[in-house]
């Protein structure tokens, strides 16, 4: 598997800092974050749960980070045995074997880029069925302009704007993402630009679309 490999060579390959994702998830909710209730957040492709433990950390959410990398996994449980961080789950599972519970805040950082059309939608359909009522969407992808994929490799015929350079991309417009997580209402949705170092001393330059979406299904 492509990952284990990956992370079996690096293990952090993005180094220990959370992704820009979590930095704007937490930005977000810091105003909104209640000292009488104990958020439930489920991170889909945690990684090795850099972002979990980031968010955990700063305003004591209960966390469920899935991934299907065992070697991830291995990381990060080793990270929660080491600093003895409480209210943090990691399993190694697929997105499609999360079960029926609901959370309050589901984050996918760089998830949605690496899928393809059916599995685009079989995230899709999960985020609808774990995103509780009143709950919030944070999620990042690539976009058309990035500059690190956009145009490389060779194209992917019936499925527009996604490439195979070593592996699959798929670089998302915002047309495709609004159409797509329409179920939603979005507050916001934004390119962010920014320069990602890697373990191996590459810096890759990236474009990514930041989507905030909220669950119409309101409390009581």
């Amino acid at each position: 598997m492509y990952w284990d490999r990956e992370y079996g060579s690096h293990e952090r390959v993005w180094g220990e800092g959370p992704s820009e994702l979590a930095r704007a998830a937490l930005g977000y909710l810091q105003p909104r974050v209640s000292e009488n209730r104990t958020w439930s957040l489920l991170d889909v492709g945690c990684g090795y749960g850099r972002d979990a433990l980031y968010l955990v950390e700063r305003f004591g959410c209960a966390v469920l980070g899935i991934d299907n990398s065992e070697k991830a996994i291995g990381i990060a449980t080793r990270a929660v045995a080491e600093t003895g961080t409480a209210g943090v789950e990691f399993r190694c599972c697929d997105f499609a074997d999360v079960g029926a519970c609901q959370y309050d805040i589901v984050c996918m950082s760089n998830l949605y880029q690496v899928l393809k059309p059916v599995e685009r939608q079989a995230l899709r359909e999960l985020v609808a069925r774990t995103l509780g009522p009143g709950g919030t969407l944070f999620l990042s992808t690539l976009s058309v302009t990035d500059p690190q994929h956009s145009g490389k490799g060779h194209t992917v015929d019936g499925d527009p704007n996604s490439f195979v350079d070593r592996r699959y991309v798929h670089l998302s417009t915002r047309e495709e993402l609004i159409d797509g997580f329409g179920f939603l209402d979005i507050s916001e949705l934004y390119e962010h630009e920014y320069y990602e170092p890697r373990a191996n001393g590459e810096v890759h330059h990236h474009v990514s679309w930041v989507l905030i979406g909220e669950s119409r299904a309101r409390p009581r």
